[in-house]
């Protein structure tokens, strides 16, 4: 990919507000992305970016596109996904570091052995290295990522890191499935996890830092309970087969 491929690259925003319909289990989730903004759906955007560009922090976007306005990237499904890019800063330095946050919603009574899964890509043939990680807090409703571009405030546990060393071609160039698993908590704990693009020598002059995107992220707690329709649904289903048994005995 040329570096004007890269320095043009777009996001073309569009889309109507609707979070993805909540699951049978009360705990678990899911976010397609389908929205007019981030916040809508109860996401946090926070850019602890050097020079932090104020229109470059995670956004919604239809496509990404080249500087001839040709769609390279489409959503992994539905008409919409979350994006993020080198114009994270504003900085005219070589030695920009991208620090781009975006905390999902509260979680409540986070457990061992839940899942968080995700789909992300870059554009293909990249030149220029991407990174992110997924951290996780368990600090209750706390939003803090620190101040600067290498703090991560309660956001300490790194559940999992996509090219962790930037890698030219580290980063997956299609849609590709990541899944992480929660482990070592002493029991059941508030909090939320974040996606940090955290990428060195980055912005508009670096070396690296290109373009992610982020589709069909989904939480599935292994101890939810089911709402109320369902615990009617299910004891419904129950009395049919002792019915269906006092029958059979009769």
């Amino acid at each position: 990919m040329s570096a004007l491929l890269k320095k043009s690259t777009a996001v073309i925003a569009a889309g109507l507000l609707a979070v993805a319909a909540q699951s049978a289990w009360a705990s678990s989730f899911s976010e397609n992305f389908e929205g007019t903004a981030l916040a809508d759906s109860g996401w946090t955007t926070v850019n602890r970016s050097t020079t932090p560009n104020s229109a470059g922090v995670w956004r919604l976007g239809t496509a990404i596109i080249d500087a001839d306005s040709n769609p390279v990237v489409l959503p992994y499904e539905g008409s919409q996904f979350a994006v993020v890019s080198w114009n994270s800063s504003n900085s005219t330095s070589s030695s920009a570091t991208l620090s781009n946050w975006m905390l999902s919603p509260l979680i409540t009574g986070l457990n061992n052995g839940d899942t968080f899964s995700f789909f992300t890509t870059t554009t293909p043939g990249s030149e220029y290295p991407d990174r992110l990680e997924l951290r996780l807090s368990t600090s209750g409703s706390s939003l803090d990522v620190g101040t600067t571009t290498t703090s991560v405030g309660v956001f300490s546990t790194v559940l999992l890191t996509i090219n962790p060393t930037l890698a030219a071609g580290g980063y997956p160039e299609t849609w590709t499935q990541y899944t992480a698993t929660v482990s070592g908590l002493s029991g059941p704990v508030d909090g939320r996890v974040a996606f940090r693009y955290f990428v060195t020598s980055g912005g508009p002059n670096g070396a690296n830092s290109n373009i992610i995107g982020v589709d069909q992220f989904s939480y599935t707690s292994v101890s939810a309970v089911p709402e109320p329709g369902t615990w009617a649904l299910m004891a419904g289903g129950l009395l049919g087969v002792v019915a269906l048994r006092r029958r059979r005995s009769e």
